[in-house]
């Protein structure tokens, strides 16, 4: 039977147990402002993509949601006033979001307090090194061919 060496385990079952409390903990916070962690990127996303917003198409690629999942989540933030969806001007079948300015505010409010959770549950328990060694290792697990 195939198996892993201790430290591949370890390896491993930290990744695992790490992303689990980390998403558990920065989830609960955003909760407050009645967002999630798929909605904060949601956001955050639309916002890095200007005032034109996104295709939903792209939108759903970039943030990793099959296109029914980005659709509920759309709704929900649309009918919280944070996102518009409107007909695509260059393509009339296809549709795309973008921030309202009610979503610019509220992802203004929700924004310095979460980097100050991500920093304070995340970076400041990594050294500088550390930090730029993890920065460089993540793409090798972001390529489609794996």
């Amino acid at each position: 039977m195939l198996s892993l060496t201790p430290t591949e385990l370890l390896a491993w079952r930290g990744f695992l147990h790490a992303h689990d409390t980390l998403w558990k903990a920065l989830d609960a916070e955003l909760t407050a402002d009645e967002l999630n962690l798929p909605a904060y990127e949601l956001l955050t996303t639309l916002q890095e993509a200007g005032p034109d917003g996104l295709r939903m198409t792209e939108l759903a690629r970039r943030v990793r949601f099959s296109g029914g999942g980005l659709t509920r989540l759309a709704d929900k933030l649309q009918a919280q006033g944070l996102i518009e969806r409107r007909r695509c001007a260059t393509d009339g079948r296809g549709w795309e979001a973008a921030l309202t300015e009610q979503g610019v505010k509220k992802l203004r409010r929700v924004h310095v307090r979460h980097l100050r959770a991500v920093r304070a549950r995340f970076l400041d328990r990594l050294t500088p090194a550390e930090t730029e060694l993890l920065a460089g290792l993540w793409p090798r697990f972001q390529e489609e061919d794996q």
